[in-house]
């Protein structure tokens, strides 16, 4: 049998036992699943409901009076999921199975990127890693948008090797399209366009009004596929609002004294609003609101200069599951609504998984392996933490980049005992 064959059923396989984790555990069976999805779920559920009935990019109510305008979020996973409603499907359960189908693309195109890195072995490592991570299954069940991200990140990365393998004006607009959609869904994944200049410089096939012009052209695509969303809300807001109305309150819960010290150290704390936004300036804006709490935040962080470095450090403590892991587990289980078994699997397994992708990682530098598209997620991940708040869900996009390496890495460590040093994966 080839190498391909065997990829191929080794991915197949992996994305068999990645729907019957995903399946058994949305479906509560035997009663290990959450009962009911909670914190930025429900506003995609109930925001994705909302749309499909014609009531538009809306409030639900949750978050302020309902049917205001809304730009909580960036709109691809409402968007995608007011599809499923529309189709009369507008039970929680239904939006749940559709994140998973969504996962289990994840599994296919992790393993993908693993083959077209570091060869099919180590893609078909990376893909049963994903299949079983809980990372992943445990944020798809609760109707979040890091699935959709994930695969919308897999999809950019994998433009991102195709424009560097062929530079060419084609696959600059693949790479343009794609962080688009990506950053409709999750708006700091703009990032991934910071990579352009490093692959048009490196290229020797073009001249200097080719990098410009294929540069501009990935751009220029970007801007195209977010325009329609930014000219929408352009009558809708007192102030610009380009993909959310969150990114002040946001930094604010995570940027006050109740996170720099005590309890909630390097989390995040809702007193942080209450405490530094008056009643009497809250608007019913969201963009107004928006623009005041950044404000707020600024002055938090100016004024506490002092506290920032323990504070960093608490927060990748947070997100990395070290500094008060019961404390942060117990949290981010409430918000979820879920028991905290699957937060500790994920901690443990993410534990697991590190020590492989390091390694994955530095044979890769070792063997010049081009891995500048793996490392932007990560270094996106490092940049959410640093600026906002730690808890494991900030480094779910990172974790494709740690999944597809640790793959690489594990295939590394298992050649140590294949005395032959034959390929996992051979013809037969």
């Amino acid at each position: 049998m080839s190498d391909s064959n065997w990829f191929r059923l080794v991915l197949v396989g992996a994305v068999v036992v990645g729907a019957i984790i995903r399946f058994s555990y949305i479906m509560n069976f035997p009663s290990i699943s959450p009962t009911v999805i909670s914190g930025d779920g429900v506003e995609y559920y109930f925001g994705a409901i909302r749309l499909a009935h014609g009531q538009g990019y809306t409030s639900t109510g949750f978050l302020g009076e309902a049917g205001k305008p809304e730009a909580h979020h960036p709109p691809g996973w409402v968007s995608v999921l007011a599809v499923v409603s529309a189709l009369g499907h507008d039970d929680v359960t239904s939006h749940q199975i559709f994140s998973a189908l969504i996962g289990l693309c994840v599994i296919v195109i992790i393993g993908l990127i693993g083959r077209r890195v570091f060869g099919p072995e180590s893609g078909a490592i990376a893909a049963c890693i994903a299949a079983i991570y809980p990372g992943f299954w445990v944020l798809e069940a609760q109707v979040l948008a890091e699935p959709l991200t994930l695969l919308l990140v897999g999809l950019t990365i994998r433009a991102l090797y195709r424009f560097n393998e062929k530079t060419c004006l084609p696959r600059a607009l693949e790479v343009g399209f794609f962080v688009g959609l990506a950053a409709l869904v999750r708006s700091e994944q703009l990032a991934f366009l910071i990579l352009l200049p490093v692959i048009l410089w490196q290229a020797s096939d073009i001249d200097l009004r080719q990098r410009v012009l294929f540069g501009l052209a990935a751009v220029g695509c970007t801007v195209l596929v977010l325009s329609p969303w930014a000219i929408y809300n352009s009558n809708r807001f007192v102030e610009p609002v380009f993909l959310s109305s969150n990114s002040g309150t946001a930094l604010l819960v995570g940027n006050c004294n109740l996170t720099y010290e005590g309890e909630s150290k390097g989390f995040w704390n809702r007193g942080c609003v209450t405490k530094h936004v008056k009643m009497d300036d809250i608007v019913e804006d969201k963009s107004v609101m928006d623009s005041l709490a950044r404000e707020r935040a600024i002055e938090q962080i100016q004024g506490n200069l002092d506290k920032l470095p323990s504070t960093i450090a608490a927060r990748f403590g947070r997100a990395l599951g070290v500094y008060r892991p019961t404390h942060t587990v117990e949290e981010v289980a409430k918000w979820q609504g879920i028991k905290t078994w699957p937060i500790w699997a994920w901690i443990g397994m993410f534990w697991f998984l590190l020590p492989f992708s390091i390694g994955g990682a530095f044979a890769a530098v070792r063997e010049k392996v081009y891995i500048l598209p793996l490392v932007v997620p990560v270094l996106v991940s490092l940049g959410v933490i640093t600026l906002f708040f730690g808890e494991p869900r900030y480094h779910t996009i990172a974790d494709l980049s740690f999944t597809v390496l640790a793959g690489y890495g594990a295939m590394k460590f298992l050649r140590l005992f294949n005395k032959n040093k034959e390929p996992l994966l051979s013809a037969s």
